[in-house]
C-alpha cells in the first residue's frame, strides 16, 4: 500500500522574491561546476546554496564547510521570510510545458511534434524498505552520493527537492483532479533557462486531496529519479528511529517530498545516455570494428564536413535506430572521423554466453546491458571497476556534446543508444531487478527550489 500526505510546504516568498526563476535550480547531480557558478550569480537566495553548495579553502570537518552553510543559510532565509511555510497542509500540482530539444536525435512522433506537457503532484510519500511494499527503484546507486546527500539531510532536516516517482493510472481518476484545480490561477508560473514552463498550484481543499490520497493507495511506484535521496532518506530515518523509544512512524522523517505522475500520458520522456570512451592503452580503431564485425552488422553514413553533410548522415543514423528498434537491437557509434557506424546485433544468442544469467530475461534483452557486456566489456575490455569509477566512460545525453568532445580530443569512441521504453523500466523494476547506471534520462528535470519540506 502506498501512504501519502499533505504537508505545509515551505516557498519563496514571492513578495520578496523576483523573478523566481532567479532562485531556482535543476537537481544537484545535474548541475556542473560551472553551472554552480552560475547559479551562484543569479541571485543571493538561488536554491544551490542548499543542495549543492562550494567548498572552500579554508573549510574544515567540524566549524565550516558546505553542509553546515547549507544549515545556516536556510534558517537565515525563514528567519528573514525570504522562505514562509504554507499555513495549511497542500497537494501541489506541478506541471511543466516543455520540449524535447532540438539536439536529440529522434522525435518519439512522426509528425516530429517535440512539445509536451507533463502533469504530476507533489506529496509526502512514507518510506518502506525496498523489496517490503510497492515502491520500486530501477537504477543501481553509489555509495558517495548517497554520502553527500546524508550529511546535507543530518545538517538542514528538509528535503529541499522531490524525488521523481511514476504510477500507473488508465482511468486517468488523478489527472481529471488535477485538470480541475489547474482551471485556478496558478501560485507559480515563470520559465527555466531551456524555455520551457513550470507551473505549480497549491490543493487546500481536503475532499480533493482524501481523494488523490485513496487513488493512489492501491498503485505501484516506479522511482525515476532521486535513488540516491529515497535511499539515504532510509538511512536518516534509522538513524533517528534508532535513537526514538517514542517511535510512532507518523513522525517527519517517516516520508520524503515525492513527485509523482501518470505513465500512461503522453507527458513522460524518457532519453538516451550515450556513452564516451577514454583512456584505452593501445587502442586501434581498425581492430575494434573488424571485432564488432563479428558480432554485428556494419552500415557505414560517410560525410564530408567540408561539404557541411555530417549532421544530415548523423540524423539519417539515428531515424534508422529508431525505426530499426521495433525489430532488433541497435546502436549508433563514431570514431571522430568522416562516418558514423549504425551496429545492428546479428544474433541474440550471444547473450547466453556473456550476460548474467541470473538476471530476467527483460534485463538481459535490454540495449543497454548489451551494450555495456558485448560492446564494452568484452570487446574494449572495459572491466565493471572501470565502469563504476568512469575511469573510461563518460555519460552524455547531449547528442551535441558527445559530437564537440570527439573533436576536440581526449575520447576515443562514442556509443549512441535509443531511449530505453518507460514498459522496460517498469516489467524489470516489478521483478526486483535493478538496470544499469544510466539507463534512462526522465525529461525534464523537475525544479529545485519551488517547495521546500520541513522536517521538523
Amino acid at each position: 500500500m502506498v501512504n501519502i500526505i499533505p504537508f505545509r510546504g515551505i516557498l519563496y516568498n514571492r513578495e520578496k522574491i523576483k523573478p523566481l526563476n532567479s532562485v531556482v535550480a535543476p537537481p544537484y547531480d545535474v548541475i556542473s561546476g560551472a553551472g554552480q557558478d552560475e547559479y551562484y550569480l543569479k541571485d543571493n537566495y538561488n536554491i544551490v546554496r542548499l543542495i549543492y553548495g562550494k567548498d572552500l579553502p579554508w573549510d574544515d570537518d567540524s566549524t565550516n564547510n558546505r553542509y553546515i552553510r547549507s544549515d545556516r543559510y536556510f534558517k537565515d532565509w525563514l528567519k528573514r521570510e525570504v522562505l514562509i511555510r504554507d499555513s495549511n497542509p497542500c497537494i501541489y500540482i506541478y506541471r511543466q510545458e516543455y520540449s524535447i530539444p532540438p539536439h536529440i536525435g529522434y522525435t518519439h512522433r512522426e509528425d516530429g511534434d517535440r512539445k509536451r506537457i507533463r502533469n504530476g503532484f507533489i506529496a509526502l510519500l512514507k518510506l518502506e524498505e525496498f523489496g517490503k511494499g510497492d515502491i520500486f527503484p530501477h537504477e543501481e546507486t553509489l555509495s558517495q552520493p548517497k554520502e553527500d546527500r546524508l550529511q546535507v539531510l543530518r545538517r538542514c532536516r528538509a528535503n529541499f527537492s522531490q524525488i521523481f516517482g511514476v504510477y500507473s493510472d488508465s482511468q486517468m481518476n488523478i489527472d481529471d483532479l488535477m485538470e480541475r484545480e489547474m482551471k485556478r490561477e496558478p501560485l507559480v508560473n515563470i520559465t527555466d533557462d531551456e524555455g520551457d514552463r513550470h507551473y505549480l498550484w497549491a490543493v487546500t481543499d481536503v475532499e480533493t486531496q482524501n481523494k488523490i490520497i485513496s487513488e493512489i493507495r492501491d498503485k505501484k511506484i516506479l522511482i525515476a529519479d532521486g535513488h540516491h535521496r529515497y535511499e539515504t532518506a532510509i538511512t536518516y530515518r534509522n538513524e533517528i528511529r534508532s535513537k526514538s523509544p517514542d517511535f510512532t512512524g507518523r513522525e517527519p522523517y517517516n516520508y520524503i517530498m515525492t513527485y509523482l505522475t501518470n505513465s500512461d500520458t503522453e507527458g513522460l520522456t524518457i532519453l538516451p545516455t550515450h556513452r564516451l570512451i577514454k583512456n584505452l592503452p593501445s587502442f586501434n580503431k581498425e581492430e575494434v570494428e573488424r571485432k564488432i564485425g563479428e558480432h554485428f552488422s556494419i552500415e557505414s553514413f560517410p560525410f564530408d564536413k567540408d561539404k557541411g553533410d555530417e549532421q544530415d548522415k548523423r540524423i539519417d543514423m539515428f531515424r534508422k535506430m529508431e525505426e530499426r528498434s521495433k525489430k532488433g537491437h541497435i546502436f549508433g557509434m563514431y570514431f571522430g572521423d568522416n562516418r558514423y557506424l549504425l551496429l545492428s546485433l546479428r544474433d541474440e544468442g550471444i547473450l547466453d554466453e556473456i550476460a548474467d544469467s541470473s538476471r530476467c530475461e527483460e534485463w538481459r534483452l535490454l540495449d543497454v546491458t548489451i551494450l555495456h557486456a558485448l560492446l564494452i566489456e568484452r570487446i574494449l575490455n572495459i572491466s565493471g571497476d572501470s565502469i563504476a569509477d568512469q575511469r573510461n566512460i563518460t555519460y552524455v545525453t547531449d547528442e551535441e556534446e558527445v559530437i564537440r568532445s570527439m573533436e576536440e580530443g581526449g575520447y576515443q569512441a562514442a556509443f549512441f543508444l535509443n531511449p530505453t521504453k518507460i514498459e522496460e523500466v517498469k516489467r524489470i523494476a516489478m521483478k526486483g531487478e535493478r538496470m544499469p547506471q544510466k539507463s534512462t534520462f526522465f525529461y525534464p528535470k523537475l525544479l529545485t527550489g519551488l517547495v521546500i519540506n520541513k522536517l521538523y
